[in-house]
């Protein structure tokens, strides 16, 4: 695999990580909260960071990274059929 596939796939996993974090984020904001119990910093840091890696490993199985990279690759694609 040359370095321009490995970078354009790093690149396109690395997007839809973004696109994932922002559904779990709103999903996770969409959830009742009460003060029965106040939330530290510790544990909103703590989950953001964990939504956070959800988004990377859904990112990184999910066929939408593949997607994207074919899609922004496609003259590329191209030119490797044509070799």
């Amino acid at each position: 695999m040359s370095s321009a596939i490995r970078d354009l796939r790093s690149a396109s996993v690395e997007f839809a990580s973004e696109l994932f974090y922002v559904v779990f984020k709103r999903m996770y904001e969409a959830i009742p909260r009460y003060d029965l119990i106040p939330e530290t910093q510790a544990e909103k840091w703590f989950k953001e960071m964990l939504i956070r890696e959800y988004s990377r490993k859904a990112a990184a199985q999910s066929a939408l990274a593949e997607t994207v990279a074919r899609a922004l690759g496609e003259r590329y694609w191209k030119e490797q059929r044509t070799r």
